[in-house]
């Protein structure tokens, strides 16, 4: 079975406990205080209705100030936070680079929180075995191997939970930021199993705070912002989407996101690439995809105020975009004919020209982007034209 996430209207809450404010006037208020006015326990909702899905081959980056939910997202696809509303389904093993001082014990030795670590990430005691001296040579760890570990160094500390981490491969792999421990010897050496490691893996999600690394590993991004999911993409427009709220809370400290039109569908995003008409007929050709990788059944365009349904929708496969994008879905490629001839399309102001996708000609409120030359070709049509095959 293939290895996929899916992430259905989650939410999370938790219990905070708030201690009020007050005057301390002396150690005897303080500790009167402490007793006779405990902190009030209050629910906090740390995750807000998240929906989005994660297929095999999928890279998708976790978009985020500090705060925004990003490591909690991850600590509840690893099952260490359990959603408290909504649905969550992760399917195939999974490798979580959070804490790599899970199941330590500083007064146990190396050899023995080798064993202690990795039942925490769920691994049998007997391969355990079989991978100590791997693990101890990979860490740089051999003479310290029935040393207590309270002994070791933080970044041997480092060094061990790393080597104990990467040691196995699995099908989901989820890290927060990209781990680096240890001198320049085995920073190389781990930059090496890390990338073995994310190439091997079925499907990465990670959260991050570098461009330049999200660009160069995911093929897909979400945003959150104080819990909520505010965009779901392709990693260049999840990028713009967070520099754009960047932005905005530069000239704004106060500004609030509003939520993204369309959940659980997924949002959804394409482009027109060519338009023509023929035997009385307008015909696009573009491609439409969700978020979510199904494809959206809706295509309306709007041309001088009105909206126009698709009469025909022949959807073809697109290998570039499904290579680009990451989709699961091959056949987001359509060509799409509608009952408008030149004069209604053009009717004096071209620029009304817009396609629309949805779930639903009805529904169908998303702008497809327009294609460099496609306007042109609107402007200049004044008979039918012959389609370009693809």
């Amino acid at each position: 079975m293939s290895a996929h996430i899916r992430v259905d209207k989650l939410s999370l809450d938790v219990p905070m406990y708030l201690q009020g404010e007050r005057e301390i006037a002396g150690w005897a208020s303080l500790f009167l205080g402490a007793v006779l006015d405990p902190p009030k326990r209050r629910i906090a909702r740390l995750l807000d209705n998240l929906s989005f899905n994660v297929e095999e081959g999928d890279r998708l980056a976790i978009l985020g100030r500090n705060g925004a939910g990003k490591s909690t997202l991850l600590r509840v696809l690893n099952g260490v936070y359990q959603p408290t509303q909504g649905r969550l389904e992760v399917q195939g093993s999974c490798q979580a680079l959070l804490n790599m001082s899970l199941g330590f014990n500083g007064e146990a030795t190396v050899h023995e929180n080798i064993i202690l670590r990795g039942v925490a990430m769920g691994l049998a005691s007997g391969f355990l075995k079989s991978q100590v001296a791997q693990i101890l040579e990979f860490a740089g760890l051999q003479r310290k191997a029935h040393h207590r570990l309270r002994t070791l160094s933080a970044g041997q500390k480092m060094r061990l939970g790393f080597a104990i981490s990467t040691s196995v491969q699995h099908d989901i792999m989820l890290m927060d930021e990209w781990v680096g421990a240890g001198d320049a010897e085995f920073m190389e050496k781990a930059k090496v199993r890390m990338q073995n490691r994310v190439d091997g893996s079925k499907i990465v999600v990670l959260a991050s705070h570098s461009v330049g690394l999200l660009r160069a590993i995911c093929n897909k991004g979400i945003l959150l912002e104080q819990g909520r999911l505010l965009y779901a993409g392709g990693i260049t427009d999840a990028l713009k989407a967070y520099h754009d709220l960047l932005a905005a809370l530069r000239k704004d400290p106060e500004y609030r996101a509003p939520d993204p039109e369309i959940h659980l569908a997924g949002i959804v995003y394409g482009a027109v690439e060519e338009v023509y008409f023929d035997r009385g007929q307008l015909w696009l050709r573009g491609w439409s995809a969700c978020t979510d990788g199904t494809i959206p059944p809706g295509l309306v365009v709007q041309a001088h105020g009105l909206r126009h349904a698709a009469i025909e929708l022949q959807r073809y496969h697109r290998p570039d975009v499904v290579r680009h994008l990451g989709l699961n879905d091959a056949a987001c490629g359509f060509r799409a004919s509608f009952n408008i001839d030149t004069v209604a399309v053009l009717g004096g102001q071209v620029q009304d020209f817009q396609v629309y996708a949805g779930q639903s000609p009805e529904s169908a409120s998303v702008p497809l982007r327009i294609a460099g030359g496609v306007m042109e070709q609107l402007a200049g049509a004044s008979v039918s034209v012959a389609p370009t095959r693809s």
